[in-house]
């Protein structure tokens, strides 16, 4: 593991559909790996779409799409993108918050392992089927019942990248996936002592090598002439994800117990301003690439050895399209081969 390929991420932001056409192309000019789109307030896969019809060479993903799909549709979509690709479709899932499926989609997860475990198992046993051999899969939570193809598929092949962050979802992607998307919010120690700790379990209790599971790290990215005007839009990403608990994996061994609980009591008041400005110059420090062209170059060294590939992430909440559209431009610039 040398040093640390990139890619982008869009779909997530206020730019528009106009914009993301227009930087996809660009992106792979500067030496992007893969173009991701997340599933934001779009979906993943047509915004994705658009996105892979705009440049020729370098992979396209999904990052992440949600659970709430059922296999059978997650697997037809991924070889729909494969075959337009070319084979350079990689389907990235993920169960997504609890609160959003309860809430949003009608079912609870409040066991997410052992769940989309057999969701990924479920997904590639559809991808086995043939117009004369059914596939089956029978689970706790999804059953296949002699699925069969109508048609021949030109690809048959897709990754599948697990987005986690935890010890036991880092686990499951060491086991089953071809890829781990680690979350927003990471560090030189988490990536360390929890995810290569934890993703060596996986790969043993699968039989599996070292290397056969690409680390992706999402990292928030904030480029300016200005520092100190970057630094204060990577507040926003920071901030945004900072309220969710389950990143205390991260935050709390980087000392951000404090801030963290005043970033989510200024949340749950509704108070966004005083979400933000509780992001000390600290966290942005550890937790983003924020700074001058030159200072994220620096920056991104901190990723080589520890994570093979970092997703480009420009922070959204609270940032206007006019602002987004700015800090892609940077990024590229900045990221440029």
């Amino acid at each position: 593991m040398g040093k640390t390929s990139w890619s982008i991420a869009y779909n997530a932001d206020a730019l528009s559909f106009d914009d993301m056409l227009h930087f996809a192309p660009l992106a792979e000019q500067a030496g992007a790996n893969c173009i991701w789109a997340a599933e934001g307030w779009r979906d993943a896969f047509v915004p994705l779409t658009a996105m892979a019809g705009t440049v020729k060479t370098i992979r396209v993903g999904t990052s992440i799409a949600q659970m709430a799909r059922p296999p059978v549709l997650t697997a037809l979509a991924a070889l729909a993108m494969a075959e337009y690709t070319g084979g350079r479709f990689v389907l990235g899932v993920g169960t997504a918050p609890r609160e959003w499926n309860k809430g949003w989609h009608g079912f609870d997860v409040p066991h997410p392992v052992p769940r989309i475990r057999e969701y990924i198992e479920c997904i590639r046993a559809a991808l086995t089927a043939t117009t004369t051999h059914p596939a089956n899969y029978t689970g706790d939570y999804y059953q296949l019942r002699d699925y069969i193809r109508f048609l021949d598929t030109p690809v048959t092949q897709v990754p599948i990248y697990l987005a986690g962050v935890n010890p036991f979802m880092i686990q499951l992607a060491g086991s089953h996936s071809d890829g781990l998307i680690l979350g927003p919010l990471n560090g030189a120690k988490y990536l360390s002592d929890v995810v290569h700790a934890n993703l060596a379990k996986g790969l043993a209790r699968a039989n599996r090598k070292k290397g056969s599971v690409e680390i992706c790290a999402i990292a928030i990215c904030a480029v300016d002439q200005d520092a100190a005007r970057a630094r204060d839009l990577a507040r926003h990403g920071v901030a945004f994800y900072a309220t969710l608990p389950y990143y205390d994996i991260v935050l709390n061994p980087l000392g951000f117990d404090a801030e963290a609980k005043a970033i989510r009591d200024a949340f749950g008041r509704g108070d966004f301003a005083g979400m933000i400005s509780a992001v000390t110059d600290d966290m942005v420090a550890a937790l983003a690439l924020a700074g001058t062209p030159d200072d994220v170059r620096r920056q991104r060294v901190r990723f080589d050895g520890l994570a093979d590939h970092i997703i480009l992430a420009s922070p959204y909440f609270g940032v206007g399209r006019e602002e987004t559209y700015a800090n892609y431009t940077a990024m590229l610039q900045a990221f440029s081969d």
